[in-house]
C-alpha cells in the first residue's frame, strides 16, 4: 500500500511538472510594437512628380533618390530638383543652371512624429520649409496637405509635398504646381 501511494504520488507530480513545462510561453509569433524611433535611418526610392494640370497623366515622371530620416527631420543630400528647374525654364535654359548645381542640393523636412492606434506605423506631420536654389535666385513654396506614414512592418515611407509657387529673384514667376510623390524603402 505505502509502494502504490508513493508512485502514485511521483506519477501526480511527474503529470503537474509536465503540465507547467508544456505551458511555457515559447511563442515567437508576437508581434512587435513600434516606436516613433523605428523610421530613423536611411531610405531609398522612388520620386514621382506630376504637374498639376496634368495629375490624370497615367505614367508620371519618376526619379530614384536616397535620403535619411534622423530624430526630427527627412534630409535631402541630393534633393532631386532638376524636373523644377526644367518645368521653370524649359530643357535648354535649365542646363547650365543645373550643370552649376550639380545633384548635391539640400533640403531638409522637419516633422513631429507619433504611433498610430495599432502601433504598427510611425505618422508624422510634416513642416516643410522653402526650397531654395541660390545659384538661380530661385525660391519654391513647399506645402504639403497630408500626412507621411512610415509601416514598422515593411520598413516603408511614404509622403507627398507639392511644389506650390514660385519666386526667382524675390518676385513671383508663372509656374504650375506639381506634386511630388516619395516611395522609400529603409535600407
Amino acid at each position: 500500500m505505502k509502494k502504490t501511494l508513493k508512485l502514485s504520488l511521483v506519477m501526480m507530480l511527474a503529470v503537474v511538472g509536465l503540465t507547467f513545462a508544456s505551458c511555457s510561453d515559447d511563442d515567437d509569433n508576437t508581434p512587435t510594437v513600434g516606436t516613433v524611433e523605428d523610421v530613423n535611418g536611411e531610405f531609398t526610392g522612388k520620386m514621382t512628380y506630376t504637374k498639376e494640370a496634368k495629375a490624370t497623366e497615367a505614367d508620371p515622371t519618376a526619379t530614384e533618390l536616397e535620403l535619411k530620416v534622423a530624430n526630427d527631420s527627412i534630409q535631402f543630400e541630393k534633393f532631386p530638383y532638376q524636373a523644377l528647374v526644367v518645368e521653370l525654364l524649359g530643357e535648354e535654359a535649365s542646363k547650365p543652371i543645373i550643370k552649376a548645381i550639380g545633384d548635391s542640393l539640400n533640403y531638409k523636412i522637419n516633422y513631429t512624429a507619433t504611433m498610430n492606434a495599432a502601433k504598427d506605423s510611425v505618422v508624422m506631420t510634416l513642416k516643410p520649409e522653402p526650397l531654395k536654389i541660390d545659384v538661380a535666385g530661385v525660391e519654391v513654396t513647399i506645402e504639403t496637405e497630408k500626412t507621411a506614414s512610415y509601416a514598422v512592418s515593411d520598413k516603408n515611407l511614404k509622403f507627398a509635398l507639392k511644389a506650390a509657387s514660385v519666386k526667382v529673384g524675390g518676385a513671383d514667376f508663372p509656374f504650375t504646381p506639381m506634386d511630388l510623390s516619395f516611395d522609400m524603402k529603409k535600407k
